[in-house]
């Protein structure tokens, strides 16, 4: 009888981290199968007591030194228009075109720019019918309030699109 040779003990650990893979992928694929939609969407931040006039306070600071110009480089930079211009045609958000006047009327007694503030501070609080909430939950953490007010002054402006 002969001993084994190197070549074959060696392999050993990479037969285990195979196996180990296939099974932790086998394991999150079925609990991603048993997962319902709902499971998968983060809910909305809970605000107490929020109203149209809470909005405006905040919203009011926010547009105070905003420029629209600089927030038309900014949904370019960040890649809203992905889902809000091109995507649009495919239902994955709501085209920017006409935003001012539909955020208006989308969710009274709110404002146009309380209404996009929301949109972008808790996109799950109204999703607009025939879309999927797609807007990402954490978004509005990555701009600054000067970054934040100059996206609203921008999709306030009748060229945002």
């Amino acid at each position: 009888m002969t001993a084994p040779s190197s070549a074959s003990t060696a392999r050993w650990p990479v037969y285990l981290v195979i196996g180990l893979f296939v099974l932790v992928t086998i394991i999150f694929l079925g609990a991603l199968a048993l997962t319902t939609e709902s499971e998968l969407v983060i809910p909305p931040t809970v605000v107490a007591a929020l109203t149209a006039d809470t909005y405006m306070d905040k919203v009011s600071v926010l547009l105070q030194n905003a420029d629209a110009s600089r927030g038309a480089l900014l949904v370019e930079q960040h890649g809203c228009t992905a889902c809000h211009r091109e995507g649009a045609v495919n239902k994955i958000a709501p085209s920017y075109d006409g935003i001012a006047e539909r955020a208006a009327t989308r969710r009274p007694p709110l404002t146009a720019a309380a209404y996009i503030y929301e949109s972008i501070t808790n996109p799950l609080a109204f999703v607009v019918e025939g879309y999927n909430p797609s807007m990402p939950q954490n978004f509005s953490q990555q701009l600054s309030d000067q970054e934040l007010g100059d996206i609203i002054a921008y999709l306030l402006t009748p060229t945002a699109h």
